[in-house]
């Protein structure tokens, strides 16, 4: 049969219902091909969309970008909240207190919870348990809506537009670029190191500017603030014990018992027999210390003859304290001479007062020139170690005394003086500024040594000289003096008052909400 008529006997057929077995085999694999075309090529579409969404989710595009928290309609992202979460971090473990508040940085800060000296330390009132990282949070909540509160307020003043915030910036910015190049990383990665691993530099830079307008919003502010000598003095009536030192001296004797071990190392508790000994005990020492200084000895003599139990201290410039025996001192009718004893429930104390004054001496302004002594290069096991770090301050002394000739051989003004430290000073603090320091008080966190020589007895405004301290040798000259120290702090106090409702006021916020994105803050 020919091709041609058995296709039209195929037609025929067809025609009249009959579907041949061949032709209805190949139409269902042709069918079953195209659906699995269908198929396959609608799974690999998935499987593309899958890997294109797991790898936009590990370059953190989704984490960095997700709100974390709108300010009145603001919306700021998990790496803008990071930014304040991991600076507060960086305030708790850079503070001298760190180590007392027991902060593991290498472990979650959801697993930890801040303990009581912490929250002492921190102002946290609340006395339920609090995870590190909730803390962090609810800090960089508080940072954050504050800055971006007072930063819109400097844009609203024309602040966006000075060219010091600019400059603010960009010194910001090439710092931590070499704190990245120091520590070995890209400018990028030791912003992720630094501040979470959803931080950019976009991201880093946009928020520096945000913290510069605010803070040179918040300085205009405080600058323009001044008081008269008769506010000053109503500070003063209103609270003396805050800016009057006091002049005293105690002994004090422990009126507890101390604890035991047994033969197992274990910790033995004193008895309550033992405990009413030790405070009898001090009782009796005071009650002797008492009728022993009425007959003429010293207190410092009279605490060498219970030196197992008693310590005599003599504080000169004592600053009040809501103590017990701070109270007794800084009582209003406190006069010379006056003798009590104090019991609390540890010691008891036997104690003499001198006086009470006011600080009216005043503040200095002085200059330095810094030549340091570097040791970091010396081997502190060398045998030679004392002998090379003796060599190392000989230079320095010299080339301070070298530096000092020099200006009084070149007329010896406080301009040339400036000129020298912005040159020679090894203090990076205030070189910039010709060596100044401001305000210096007796209280000033400076090495004693330089305490010592500015508040000497007859210092003047012109005096120089070389002194030594732990930090090199420094060429000192007197500027100016300032004001006297209690007006000092009443000025402060009466600013940090008007500051803390100025603040409140400009930063009153609607609402601060959280968002989903609030979970890929921290860490």
């Amino acid at each position: 049969m020919s091709a041609s008529r058995e296709k039209k006997n195929r037609q025929e057929l067809a025609a009249q219902g009959y579907v041949d077995p061949k032709t209805e085999r190949e139409a269902k694999e042709a069918a079953e091909r195209k659906k699995n075309k269908l198929l396959y090529g609608g799974i690999a579409i998935v499987f593309v969309i899958v890997a294109a969404v797991v790898l936009l989710y590990n370059s953190g595009v989704f984490q960095r970008n997700a709100t974390a928290l709108t300010v009145d309609g603001k919306d700021f992202t998990a790496a803008e909240v990071d930014y304040y979460y991991y600076g507060a971090l960086n305030s708790v473990t850079s503070s001298q207190y760190a180590s007392y508040m027991g902060l593991n940085t290498s472990t979650s800060m959801k697993d930890q919870a801040l303990n009581a000296m912490a929250k002492m330390l921190l102002g946290v009132t609340d006395e339920g348990d609090i995870t590190w990282d909730q803390f962090l949070k609810d800090t960089a909540k508080n940072n954050l809506t504050q800055t971006y509160l007072l930063s819109e307020k400097a844009k609203a003043d024309g602040l966006a537009d000075d060219e010091h915030i600019s400059e603010e910036v960009s010194s910001t910015v090439e710092t931590v670029k070499g704190y990245a190049k120091q520590n070995g990383l890209s400018y990028s990665a030791y912003l992720k190191r630094a501040f979470g691993s959803n931080m950019t530099a976009g991201t880093f830079e946009k928020l520096c500017k945000m913290d510069a307008l605010a803070s040179h919003y918040q300085s205009e502010y405080i600058s323009g603030l001044s008081y008269t000598d008769e506010a000053l003095q109503a500070c003063y009536d209103a609270d003396k014990n805050a800016f009057d030192v006091a002049d005293y001296e105690y002994v004090s004797f422990k009126a507890t018992a101390a604890s035991t071990t047994d033969a197992d190392g274990n910790t033995v508790e004193p008895t309550d027999a033992e405990q009413a000994a030790a405070k009898q005990a001090a009782e009796d020492a005071a009650a002797d210390a008492a009728a022993r200084y009425a007959a003429g000895e010293s207190l410092e003599d009279i605490a060498a003859a219970y030196e197992d139990i008693a310590t005599y201290v003599h504080p000169q410039e004592a600053t009040y304290a809501d103590t017990d025996l701070v109270n007794w001192v800084f009582d209003a009718a406190r006069v010379a001479g006056d003798t009590d004893t104090v019991v609390t429930d540890s010691s008891i104390y036997f104690a003499l007062f001198h006086s009470r004054s006011r600080q009216d001496y005043n503040v200095v302004n002085v200059r330095h020139i810094l030549f340091e002594v570097d040791d970091s290069d010396l081997d502190q096991e060398s045998e030679t170690y004392e002998a090379d770090l003796a060599e190392l301050k000989d230079i320095a002394r010299t080339d301070a005394e070298k530096a000092l000739k020099e200006w009084q051989d070149g007329g010896a003004t406080a301009e040339l003086f400036a000129e020298m430290a912005a040159e020679l000073s090894g203090d990076t603090g205030s070189a910039a500024n010709g060596g100044l320091y401001e305000g210096i008080s007796k209280d000033t966190s400076f090495v004693q040594e330089f305490l010592d020589w500015c508040f000497a007895d007859g210092r003047k405004v012109g005096d120089a000289g070389v002194i030594d301290s732990t930090y090199g040798s420094h060429v000192m000259y007197l500027d100016s003096f300032g004001a006297p120290y209690w007006q000092v702090l009443a000025e402060n106090q009466l600013k940090n008052e008007d500051y803390a409702a100025w603040l409140s006021e400009q930063t009153a916020v609607e609402t601060v909400t959280e968002g989903s994105g609030m979970k890929y803050v921290g860490f």
